[in-house]
């Protein structure tokens, strides 16, 4: 006897949903191991933000010296440690001041407006 449309359809989305579960599952278990360790890099970079809070053009040297990578790879590892559980786990409180410094400067970078050279800014007409 064979399967109808419907039963057809019914088998394929169990098995689809059966699948689906399986990939969340080892998701959740990668993301729970990696969450529990932190690696050296990310400990190194947490301990230098501990000891240089303010950014500068001679942290930015000494990112170069102590890391051997640009600041802008360093600022894209930090980032990366800030979004782990395990990094606010190991120092929350540095952890929560690197996030919330972290949104003001998106939210400032994004209430920027940009005007041509020579244009007038919105909103103020040029006078002649």
């Amino acid at each position: 006897m064979t399967a109808t449309p419907v039963e057809q359809r019914s088998a394929e989305e169990q098995r689809s949903a059966a699948e689906q579960r399986s990939v969340d599952e080892q998701r959740s278990a990668a993301e729970q191991r990696s969450a529990g360790e932190l690696g050296a890099l990310a400990l190194r970079v947490l301990a230098f933000e501990h000891e240089r809070p303010r950014h500068d053009r001679t942290k930015e040297a000494e990112i170069r010296v102590e890391f051997e990578m640009s600041p802008a790879r360093y600022y894209q590892v930090l980032n990366r440690v800030i979004d782990s559980p395990a990094a606010l786990a190991y120092d929350p409180q540095l952890v929560t001041r690197l996030q919330r410094l972290r949104t003001a400067r998106t939210s400032a970078r994004a209430a920027r407006s940009f005007v041509a050279p020579g244009a007038a800014p919105e909103g103020r007409e040029e006078e002649r």
